[in-house]
């Protein structure tokens, strides 16, 4: 029974020592690829796998994104003024299963994750001073996409031979040197104080403007004025014109007709005295001052007379 127990331990420690798998984890953002004595077989996906075939081997692969920077200090661009440029980028490996046999077989180096961005990030740095020389400073400054791009594009064109998938490219910055940076903030603040100085002259030109508006709005409105109070006197004018003409049609007929003349100053009289008033004739050169002093009438020669009924 012994001698049993011993060949079977014997037997299943061969059976370890031939290098099957048991219970290996796959990872849902990773591949792996079964091997027997370094020959692929197949590829399977995540979960947990066991095969326990002589000499067979699971190789997983990672397909997570890995993102990492790559900066070169010192590049020249189109224009020969020299930037530092810091970009990021964002990769992973392809893991479909012909991918993941590939890289396997070719580029085993490149499972370990620091391989896989040193490549990479060589490839970035020919892509930065390629891709920079092609811009002027300030065309740089003013289209880091077009930068960005660019250095994808040259990624592209290479990194598909080790079957990586670059995700995405930004350039972070872009570092200029000291004194022309210091020209570049001259320029900035001279531009400002320029746009200052003409936002001025518009708001002044604006109020001036706006002042004319008033001045014109103002002479409007005493221009109607003056034409109402014009009118106004006109009219006035014609009625007195036509009042005086009426006066004089009237003092006609009393120059033409003494008998109308006497009479209207009989109506005169009339209204003056009243029909119950008392009427003295008084001799030239009497003192009036006798009809307010009705003492001194006594010895006066006045003579009354007394209304008619």
């Amino acid at each position: 029974m012994k001698k049993i127990m011993f060949v079977v331990v014997v037997l299943m420690l061969a059976t370890m020592l031939s290098g099957c798998f048991i219970n290996e984890q796959v990872d849902p953002n990773q591949v792996a690829v079964k091997t027997r004595g370094g020959e692929i077989q197949s590829c399977v996906g995540p979960g947990v796998h066991t095969d326990w075939g002589y000499f067979m081997d699971l190789n997983p692969i990672n397909g997570s994104t890995l993102t990492f920077n790559v900066s070169d200090p010192q590049v020249a661009t189109e224009d020969n003024q020299l930037v530092g440029v810091l970009v990021t980028i964002q990769a992973r490996r392809r893991i479909d299963c012909d991918s993941a046999k590939y890289i396997l077989s070719s580029w085993p180096a490149l499972l370990d994750d620091k391989a896989f961005v040193d490549t990479i990030s060589a490839n970035a740095g020919a892509g930065i001073k390629v891709g920079t020389r092609a811009f002027t400073l300030s065309g740089l400054l003013d289209d880091r996409n077009g930068l960005a791009d660019s250095i994808k594009k040259g990624l592209e064109e290479v990194s598909d031979e080790y079957r990586a998938e670059i995700v995405n490219v930004t350039v972070g910055d872009v570092v200029l040197q000291p004194e022309y940076a210091a020209q570049l903030n001259t320029k900035a603040l001279l531009t400002a104080q320029i746009e200052t100085a003409l936002r001025q002259q518009d708001l002044i030109k604006q109020q001036a403007s706006n002042d004319q508006l008033a001045q014109d709005q103002r002479t409007l409105v005493l221009q109607k004025q003056l034409s109402a109070e014009q009118a106004q006197t006109n009219v006035q004018v014609e009625i007195a014109a036509r009042q005086g003409k009426v006066v004089a049609a009237q003092q006609l007929v009393y120059t033409q007709n003494k008998e109308a003349y006497h009479l209207a100053v009989l109506d005169r009289m009339a209204l003056i005295f009243g029909s119950k008033s008392t009427t003295y004739f008084i001799q030239p050169g009497t003192d009036l001052n006798l009809f307010f002093t009705p003492q001194a009438l006594e010895n006066t020669t006045v003579v009354p007379v007394e209304p008619s009924h």
